[in-house]
C-alpha cells in the first residue's frame, strides 16, 4: 500500500509553470518571520472602482514576484485602512 502524501506535500511536488519560478524564487531570498497573530476580523462589502481592483492585483504581483509568496488582497486592503486612520483617524 503506498504511503499517504498530504496535500501541501503534493502541491509542491506537482509545481508547474509559475508556481515553480515563484518557489525557486522564494527559497533563494530570505522568509520574513510569520508572527502575525491571528486577528477577529468582520466580512463587509465594499464597492470600489475597476483601477483601484487592478492596482490592487498589481500590487499583490508585484510581492507575490518580490517574496515568492502571494499576500491576500484582503490583507492588503486592510492595511491601506490602516493607513486611513493613521492620517485621518486624529481628527475629530
Amino acid at each position: 500500500m503506498p504511503k499517504r502524501v498530504s496535500l501541501s506535500e503534493r502541491r509542491e511536488q506537482e509545481k508547474k509553470g509559475l508556481d515553480l519560478i515563484f518557489s525557486s524564487q522564494q527559497q533563494n531570498q530570505k522568509e520574513e518571520p510569520k508572527t502575525r497573530v491571528k486577528q477577529e476580523v468582520a466580512k463587509v462589502t465594499l464597492y470600489i472602482r475597476p483601477d483601484q481592483v487592478l492596482a490592487i492585483e498589481k500590487i499583490q504581483l508585484a510581492e507575490r514576484e518580490r517574496t515568492g509568496s502571494r499576500r491576500d488582497k484582503s490583507l492588503l486592503i486592510q492595511e491601506a485602512i490602516d493607513l486611513l486612520v493613521e492620517k485621518y483617524g486624529n481628527e475629530q
